[in-house]
Formats: C-alpha cells, sequence, structure tokens
C-alpha cells in the first residue's frame, strides 16, 4: 500500500512538472524520470533502486522526446489524425 501510495504521488508530481517545461526533450525526461523512479521503487523497494530507475527514466525520456515531433499518421481505417513521429 505505501509503495503504491508512492507510486501514485510521483505519477501525479511529474505530470504537474512536465507543464513547467518547454521543449519536448525537458517533458521526456521529467516524466520519464518520474516513471523510472517509481518503477525502480516498486521493484526494488529501495532508495537506490528508486535513483537508478529515474535517472535511467530520465535519459530515455530525454532521447525519445528529442528524437519526436508531430506529424499526420493514417489508422487501419484510413482516417487521418495528428500523431507523433520518431526521427
Amino acid at each position: 500500500m505505501k509503495a503504491t501510495t508512492l507510486a501514485l504521488a510521483l505519477m501525479m508530481s511529474a505530470a504537474a512538472l512536465s507543464g513547467c517545461t518547454t521543449t519536448r526533450a525537458e517533458r521526456g525526461a521529467v516524466i520519464g524520470g518520474a516513471g523510472g523512479a517509481a518503477v525502480g521503487a516498486l521493484a526494488t523497494g529501495t532508495l537506490g533502486g528508486a535513483a537508478i530507475g529515474g535517472a535511467a527514466g530520465a535519459a530515455a525520456g530525454y532521447v525519445i522526446g528529442k528524437h519526436s515531433y508531430s506529424c499526420w499518421r493514417t489508422n487501419i481505417f484510413g482516417k487521418r489524425y495528428k500523431g507523433t513521429c520518431l526521427r
């Protein structure tokens, strides 16, 4: 129960902090870092696991955010929609 509460608090803070950033890379790093910290804390139950998970999540989120852009995509029914593409 305690770990679930911590994970929920981290995810809510990531959502709030991601609004303060300006670029996709920054938003990806914030969301990835909080998500990675939550997963690391739940998986290991230690602060070290949360720190390593947060660092790995932030790095991955930054890279994905830096190499993504808005583009038009087509779904399986032939309808076009605005989505995210990777370079």
